[in-house]
């Protein structure tokens, strides 16, 4: 019998390691949104966010959200509404404080806050033409990414209509022969620069991010995820000029086994026999027991006159009170 209840208990834990989590979303169908679960938005993005950090929108303005007094990431996909100098003063204070801005952007208004940052580094708006693509010259394949923590596993990035920075070096390059503008020469997609006491993490297209690129990209994204890992990372919603969302409803995220978690919670199940059959935790349980109650009803020993003080204190007559002391010595042995 204790044994099917120790192989129920291990049981138990395993399955809260597997258990499906549920998210409560927003359903839209604005570009890049990570509530939008269709081509064009990036659910699935989102759900590798919230796998690994606490996700919080931003669906109103920087300073009405107070965002230079938080902490964390803040990641800014595809956006296409202008940033005000009074967002652009939280952003700074966000950085400063240590934060880490995540700009993903290609033609849109990325560069509002590059400016207002005063940065020299842009986000071109001309789309690098390369010998090496897929299906055709608006979809570039990369191979040149030279940071190895986003290398991992990863043979190649395609592209989708992307841009370039310009005025920053590069951990993820164009090749050597892709045509931008009218010269041959290769520049960034992704570069990483210092602000204040925080980052900035550049990277020009979008669309590498949005569901019907997510197959092909998986894991490039999943690197990117764990580059960018914190604790809270803020998701800017309200820089998407459409967002509308029109329902609520629940994603279900699957989590496969923890090899290592499933050893404590087998470990922590054989240490729990031990101590049950060898009596030690009822033992221990004893002691733990007797120290509080010995706590909670020891009193200090006290004589008669002591008592008498005390009562006088509170106002008693002390002659009433030793009346009464004689009267139950003489008509009855209490003892002591």
């Amino acid at each position: 019998m204790k044994r099917a209840a120790y192989v129920i208990l291990m049981a138990f834990g395993i399955f809260l390691l597997v258990m499906p989590l549920n998210i409560p979303v927003f359903y839209t169908n604005t570009d890049f949104s990570v509530f939008n679960a269709k081509w064009n938005g990036a659910s699935n993005f989102g759900r590798l966010l919230y796998e690994e950090a606490s996700i919080i929108p931003i669906i109103t303005s920087y300073n009405s959200f107070g965002l230079g007094e938080r902490e964390g990431v803040l990641l800014i996909l595809g956006p296409d509404l202008r940033y005000s100098s009074l967002e652009i003063d939280e952003i700074k204070k966000f950085l400063e404080n240590g934060g880490t801005l995540v700009l993903i952007d290609d033609f849109g208004t990325g560069n509002d806050i590059l400016s207002g940052l005063n940065l020299t580094a842009r986000f071109t708006g001309l789309v690098p033409i390369d010998v090496f693509y897929s299906k055709n010259y608006n979809f570039p394949e990369l191979v040149r990414i030279l940071d190895p923590r986003l290398s991992v596993g990863v043979d190649k990035l395609i592209l989708n209509v992307p841009s370039v920075i310009a005025g920053a070096e590069g951990s993820i390059y164009t090749s050597k022969v892709t045509v931008i503008g009218n010269n041959q020469r290769q520049l960034p997609i992704m570069s990483e620069l210092e602000y204040g006491n925080g980052k900035i993490i550049l990277f020009s297209d979008p669309s590498v991010f949005i569901n019907d690129m997510f197959e092909k990209n998986e894991p490039f994204i999943r690197n990117f995820v764990n580059y960018i890992k914190a604790d809270t990372i803020y998701i800017d919603e309200a820089h998407h000029s459409n967002f509308n969302p029109y329902a609520v409803g629940t994603v279900v995220i699957k989590r496969s086994l923890d090899k290592m978690k499933v050893f404590y919670v087998i470990l922590g199940v054989a240490i729990l026999a031990i101590l049950v059959e060898s009596g030690l935790i009822l033992e221990g349980i004893s002691r733990v027991v007797n120290v509080l109650l010995g706590k909670i009803f020891k009193e200090k020993e006290k004589s008669l006159d002591d008592v008498i003080e005390e009562l006088k204190k509170e106002g008693y007559d002390e002659k009433v009170l030793r009346k009464i002391i004689m009267e139950i010595n003489t008509g009855k042995k209490l003892g002591g």
